[in-house]
């Protein structure tokens, strides 16, 4: 199987391009902003480096969050139009799930991936080392999250990975933080991809609040329509 896996949805791009398990190409940048601009040049490089077509790939693997809004949206909408025909299979791939895959541990080791989704919050989940959910994505305070996490866990050991386990308060000691990078690497959304189920519809994003940015409140200076 072909997979093109690839994230937009946290402070970076980045784009794999997998065949049965082995790597034939990736290219990552860090990247705040303009992940639109980015994305298509980029699997376009991953192709070429890879020596295959767009046409080639049976399926496409995509970050559907949680994290940044604009980010999710637009690689939904790059896999999505990839899909489009019915020959490509689309599969979603959570980013808490993907940070989580990169973590090495024991079977008795949970991992808990931790998103700074500002505005005093993080996005959070619990996992095994064989990736069964113990507590699905949700966001909350810090304080909040570290309750929830460590009542899913009870005692067993937990490696807390991502740029929001900083943003913990002090837990037990059964908690440590993971040496695993706090960016998605695109090669585990291909891998995590591969192995899913085949689809039943186009995956949907995963926000889990509303986005940042507001609407802008109308202008008082704004003329009253005509007549």
């Amino acid at each position: 199987m072909l997979v093109l896996g690839f994230d937009t949805a946290l402070q970076s791009c980045s784009v794999a391009i997998m065949r049965d398990g082995k790597l034939l190409a990736e290219v990552a940048e860090p990247l705040v902003k303009g992940h639109a601009e980015r994305l298509a040049p980029m699997v376009a490089e991953a192709l070429s480096a890879a020596g295959v077509a767009m046409a080639d790939v049976d399926r496409v693997g995509v970050v559907v969050g949680p994290g940044g809004f604009t980010g999710v949206r637009v690689g939904l909408a790059f896999a999505r139009g990839a899909g489009v025909g019915g020959k490509i299979e689309v599969v979603g791939v959570t980013s808490l799930a993907a940070l989580a895959a990169n973590v090495e541990a024991d079977a008795e080791t949970l991992i808990a991936p931790v998103i700074d989704a500002r505005r005093g919050q993080v996005y959070a989940a619990l996992y095994g080392a064989n990736g069964d959910v113990r507590a699905a994505p949700f966001v909350a305070t810090p304080e909040e999250a570290a309750a929830k996490l460590k009542a899913a866990s009870a005692t067993q050991r937990v490696l807390t990975v991502g740029t929001g386990a900083p943003l913990l308060p002090a837990s037990n000691s059964q908690w440590s933080s993971s040496a695993a990078p706090d960016q998605l690497d695109a090669k585990i959304v291909a891998r995590l991809a591969a192995a899913a189920p085949t689809p039943a519809a186009p995956p949907a994003p995963l926000y889990l609040r509303g986005p940042d940015a507001k609407p802008q409140a109308p202008s008082r200076f704004r003329a009253d329509p005509a007549p």
